[in-house]
């Protein structure tokens, strides 16, 4: 590994460092110098007495006082099982230049490559007479000494310990542990119900006409749990009267609402068969138009024809003009139903009055989640709305009624499929059918139009056929073989002249090209 200076680490001397690190601590101190483009290690140190001791056995290791080198010193302390160590830079200020130069920008690879977290002190050296003992201890003093403070700021750190001291003396206490559970036991809907809470509760998750109110309070004597204080009927205007004025309590009322009716079945509309047989399409001129055939044997020449049974019958309807009616239902007037089970819209009031102590203050506001979470999942309370006061006189009819949101205040996003269905307008759009008249029922007479339904159906009998003549025409006297060369020559005529024909003969018909095109 290279240092910023160019300075190679070799690995000898990081595996000296291992084996050292790891050691029963038989080595004081690694001296490494730069020979050349890398570092060497030098020579090992050993321990003859104490670290601060032993400090004065580095300068005799060096080859002069001028010579720069990097010690990696072990101190007597234990960390973790292992010896601590601290890296020593020595540069002294009577040294060449690039000596100096070399030995402060190579120090960091060498602590890199060594392993930076493995040395608790760095400690810079710039005269033989600093690796001395006496030297040593300054340096430790210094670093184990508390940071220069003034006045505030000397009495703030006191402050702070006595603080932990006291948190760490509760913290041991059982008595006092004890008593903040008894606190904070309440906390994450963890509050006991006493006797009657589950059925008043319950009580007020249904419907009431006139409106049910249930007020709850957490006792002083007993934080963990939960009391009713009175669940009876009260209309909206009634509320704030039933609310303590000098304690916080937690009040759900059921909004008076009236039952809700029974659906209504939609009007099934009775189409004529007529129109459901006939999901065709007529035109005046081309188009397609499905004519149901008859099966009735031709007649022949000489014999009556006679309509059929069948036939009858169907020009007989066919001279009736055909109506498409609906059969609307008349829905009937009906009561509402009333269904015990009906939820009621509920609203959830925490009441905290301002003259309250501040103790019951936190217990009810850590609290409010709580209870509401329990009344959802234990009694099936539904909250349509939630209100916080201070005064119960805030609560008024108004009030409650606002906190409540309306079905129509709930806005949905708009996009194609939201959109409303556009009106029937006067104008229609090329062939499409009219929007009252049902899936089926061609209406109109004109190409690409529907067939209008009261047009009677026709069999294959009554439909009037073309006059019957020979195919080729035949030739009438006086017309004779010119003339009708002539008229053929007329008809050609009405094209244009003849094109590459000089004499107005050969070629094709068809007008001639503009002048300079070919």
């Amino acid at each position: 590994m290279s240092a910023p200076s160019g300075i190679k680490v070799p690995t000898s001397l990081t595996s000296a460092f291992s084996t050292a690190l790891n050691g029963a601590g038989d080595v004081r101190a690694l001296v490494f110098t730069i020979e050349g483009e890398s570092f060497k290690h030098l020579t090992t140190v050993q321990p003859k007495s104490t670290y601060k001791d032993d400090i004065a056995l580095l300068s005799d290791t060096l080859p002069s006082t001028k010579t720069p080198a990097s010690f990696a010193y072990r101190l007597d302390t234990k960390d973790g099982g292992r010896y601590e160590w601290m890296m020593i830079t020595f540069v002294p200020d009577d040294a060449g230049v690039r000596a100096k130069m070399l030995q402060a920008s190579s120090r960091a690879g060498l602590m890199k490559s060594l392993g930076a977290n493995n040395f608790k002190h760095d400690w810079f050296a710039t005269s033989i007479k600093d690796l001395t003992p006496s030297s040593l201890t300054a340096h430790l003093t210094h670093l184990a000494s508390p940071p220069p403070l003034s006045a505030s700021e000397a009495a703030l750190a006191e402050v702070r310990e006595a603080e932990a001291a006291e948190a760490k003396r509760a913290a041991l206490d059982p008595e006092t542990e004890a008593r903040r559970r008894k606190v904070v036991v309440g906390l994450g809907g963890k509050l006991a119900w006493d006797q009657g809470v589950q059925d008043a509760l319950e009580k007020v998750a249904k419907r009431s006409d006139a409106g049910w109110v249930v007020v709850l309070e957490i006792p002083s004597s007993s934080p963990s749990s939960i009391t009713l204080v009175k669940s009876e009927s009260a209309t909206p205007s009634e509320v704030s009267s039933k609310i303590p004025n000098k304690s916080p309590s937690f009040i759900f009322y059921s909004y008076p609402t009236p039952p809700s009716p029974k659906p209504i079945k939609a009007p099934t509309p009775a189409v004529n068969k007529m129109a459901e047989q006939r999901n065709t399409f007529q035109a005046t001129q081309g188009g397609v138009r499905t004519v149901p055939v008859s099966s009735v044997p031709l007649v022949q020449e000489g014999e009556d024809a006679k309509p059929t049974e069948g036939e009858a019958t169907q020009e007989e309807e066919s001279k009736q003009p055909e109506d498409v009616s609906v059969e609307e239902e008349t829905p009937q007037a009906e009561e509402p139903s009333v269904d015990e089970n009906e939820k009621g819209k509920v609203v959830f009031v925490y009441c905290c009055p301002s003259s309250s102590p501040v103790k019951f203050r936190m217990i009810y506001s850590t609290n409010v989640r709580g209870i509401q979470q329990d009344a959802m999942d234990k009694a099936g309370v539904e909250i349509a709305g939630k209100i916080e006061t201070s005064d119960p006189t805030d609560l008024t009819d108004s009030q409650l009624k606002s906190s409540i949101p309306s079905s129509n205040s709930i806005s949905k996003p708009t996009h194609s499929s939201s959109l409303p269905t556009p009106t029937t307008t006067s104008s229609q759009s090329f062939g499409a059918p009219a929007s009252n008249a049902p899936f089926g029922a061609p209406i109109g007479g004109a190409f690409g139009r529907p067939r209008p339904v009261n047009v009677p159906a026709r069999s294959a009998s009554t439909i009037p056929l073309p006059a019957s003549g020979p195919a080729t025409p035949v030739e009438t006297e006086g017309q004779g073989e010119g003339d009708s060369k002539e008229s053929i020559r007329r008809a050609f005529d009405a094209f244009g002249p003849r094109v590459n024909s000089p004499g107005g003969g050969g070629g094709g018909f068809a007008r001639p090209r503009p002048a300079g095109r070919r």
